[in-house]
């Protein structure tokens, strides 16, 4: 019977299915982990990448002191239908068996419409075509020519839009600045490990520099973090997002009209332990271990929304174009 195991970090959830994900990757070789977790640093690199702000008006400390808000920032991305599957062939290795003993010898695996992280929960299908001479004791070599299909494993969860909900620490005013903080403890879940998250960014003011501009105009730059540990305690995923952005906004009394434009960039590293296929029921000698780093899509957003401010309450909502669009909307509570 299948159980979920939920990860609660900054009010998100991942539903992860049978086994969690470390032990899912350590089933396949580096490129198809890379395949299956492309779509997750496009969509989270894109959903960690918005919220940033909802308004371009920055006082200066002589216009207003010091300033405290907190917001929760939740958005949507959209997830395409071509970050839900994905084709693949790739060399790899495979377990031989015999005569008591164990032999790694290389392979091709050959990958067809296979769930992505976000794909089907149905099982994906690799065939591995094993073509490799295997020599033993240095002196008799023997032409292997074996062809296995194995099941590898569905999604972690088959939706159309990834949620993300963000809480946010917002600090102001220092010379026409403020510093946004947006942060949740590490967590421990169960039998899975251990999953943290960090952001910070700055935002500065740069109509003191440009007197005349009839708009308010700020300059942002953040850094956010979101990792997982294994049940060692060893950090097998983490995804850092990075961002630099013009924002804009004009104010009509209780509303603000809030834009920009935002260049960016999102990592994901992966390192966990392979085991290459084996025919064997003792399981096998041979672990590899695996590395990479996936880039995600977004480079370069646009984006418009608007914000309603009564009294120390507003709300905010926004629409983000870009190679992952995303929706989000926000409300929090100006404290000082």
């Amino acid at each position: 019977m299948k159980k979920t195991v939920s990860i609660f970090i900054l009010l998100l959830t991942i539903s992860i299915h049978s086994q969690d994900l470390n032990e899912k990757l350590s089933l396949v070789a580096g490129e198809y982990a890379q395949s299956y977790l492309q779509p997750f640093i496009d969509i989270y690199g894109a959903a960690f990448n918005s919220g940033l702000f909802h308004s371009a008006k920055l006082p200066e400390n002589s216009e207003k002191g010091f300033h405290i808000s907190f917001s929760i920032q939740s958005n949507g991305t959209f997830i395409p239908s071509a970050e839900k599957a994905f084709n693949a062939v790739y060399q790899t290795t495979a377990v031989i068996d015999t005569n008591g003993q164990s032999y790694n010898v290389g392979a091709k695996a050959t990958v067809n419409n296979a769930p992505t992280i976000f794909g089907s929960r149905d099982p994906g299908k690799a065939i591995i075509d094993i073509n490799d001479t295997l020599t033993i004791g240095g002196l008799f070599a023997y032409p292997i020519h074996e062809t296995r299909e194995y099941d590898t494993f569905g999604s972690v969860a088959n939706t159309n839009i990834a949620p993300l909900f963000v809480p946010q620490l917002n600090i102001g005013y220092f010379l026409g600045s403020e510093i946004l903080i947006r942060w949740f403890p590490p967590i421990h879940i169960g039998n899975f490990g251990t999953t943290g998250y960090f952001g910070f960014g700055i935002r500065h003011n740069l109509n003191q520099y440009f007197t005349s501009l009839p708009i308010n105009v700020a300059g942002e730059f953040s850094f956010q973090k979101f990792s997982i540990d294994d049940t060692n305690g060893v950090e097998f995923l983490s995804a850092t997002a990075y961002s630099a952005a013009i924002q804009v906004s004009k104010d009509f009394g209780i509303f603000d009209l809030y834009g920009g434009f935002q260049f960016e960039s999102s990592l994901l590293n992966v390192n966990y332990q392979y085991n290459p296929p084996s025919n064997s029921n003792n399981g096998n000698q041979y672990q590899l271990n695996i590395n990479f780093n996936l880039r995600g899509k977004n480079t370069f957003r646009i984006l418009a929304g608007g914000a309603f401010t009564l009294g120390g309450f507003f709300i905010n909502a926004d629409l983000n174009i870009s190679a992952i669009n995303t929706v989000n909307f926000g409300i929090g509570y100006n404290i000082f």
